[in-house]
């Protein structure tokens, strides 16, 4: 194989010229860049996540707002998490340029849109209760800058996510998560590199707040919505690891307990009816903490 840093005049390589086991080396080898530059952000993403996790124990809403690929991440991060920790919907709310709330694609056209930002924010009907993660690989992105002042305009803190150091967004935060990376294989094209770290950023900070909120027990989903019948068949072998019994008692469990993860638990491992689980569940923050209540 031909050596694939082999480079233009200016020192860039010329992918089109490569074979494409070649572009695959490249992109492979700036990805591997990602995870040190994660890590290095470690302080500002557990900040970021306690902050999150507050929120979430409070009561108020998560609203993840970006432009371009950075929307389209924000948007799908807010819709993976109501059914992973069991939490209603209308908690989490993406919101993208050119899509408005609710959208997986927005459009380019619409990054530079400081008025769209601020009528998409006031749609939302944002109060200090909420909190908005607002994403920009730059951190200068018109619409994204727009959408965060908004928030701080309404009373609600700001995480920025970042591949910049020093960026405008980062500085209108409550807490900023800087995450460079460096120069992407395709230049410019932050889907690449900068889109994985945000990826990766985006799901530490989330996993951690939901389990420091209460949502996760052990390494368990124990809140998942069983909403299909694989994640049915999931919830029943939780409950079941948890409780240490059969799937099949953990099953019948849950459709005793209408499917309240939680409740099941309970019902099984302390005796306790349907309606008394779930109730003793809804008293506590965490299931340990119902189950180790006297």
């Amino acid at each position: 194989m031909e050596d694939v840093d082999r480079p233009s005049p200016t020192g860039a390589p010329q992918l089109d010229l490569l074979e494409a086991a070649e572009i695959v080396e490249l992109l492979l080898r700036a990805e591997e860049r990602v995870v040190p530059a994660v890590r290095a952000a470690t302080p500002r993403i557990a900040a970021a996540a306690e902050l999150l996790a507050g929120c979430i124990r409070s009561g108020g809403r998560v609203v993840l707002v970006g432009a371009g690929t950075s929307g389209r991440l924000a948007v799908s991060e807010a819709g993976e998490l109501p059914g992973t920790f069991g939490l209603p919907p209308a908690r989490f709310i993406g919101v993208m340029a050119g899509g408005g709330q609710h959208s997986l694609a927005g459009t380019d056209y619409d990054e530079d849109d400081a008025d769209a930002a601020r009528r998409d924010l006031e749609k939302v009907g944002l109060t200090p209760a909420d909190i908005v993660i607002a994403v920009a690989a730059s951190g200068r992105t018109p619409y994204t800058l727009a959408a965060a002042e908004a928030a701080r305009a309404a009373g609600a803190q700001v995480i920025a996510v970042v591949n910049a150091a020093g960026s405008p967004l980062a500085a209108l935060a409550s807490t900023a998560v800087e995450v460079p990376v460096g120069d992407e294989v395709l230049r410019g094209s932050t889907r690449l590199t900068a889109g994985t770290a945000q990826k990766i950023t985006l799901n530490a900070l989330t996993t951690i707040a939901m389990t420091r909120a209460g949502r996760v027990h052990g390494d368990l989903m124990v809140d998942v919505v069983a909403a299909n019948a694989k994640l049915r068949e999931r919830s029943a072998a939780i409950v079941a690891e948890i409780a240490g019994s059969t799937v099949a008692a953990a099953w019948d469990a849950l459709e005793a307990c209408r499917w309240n993860g939680r409740a099941a638990v309970l019902h099984l491992s302390l005796g306790l009816a349907p309606d008394e689980a779930a109730a003793r569940a809804a008293a506590h923050e965490s299931l340990r903490a119902a189950l180790q209540a006297r």
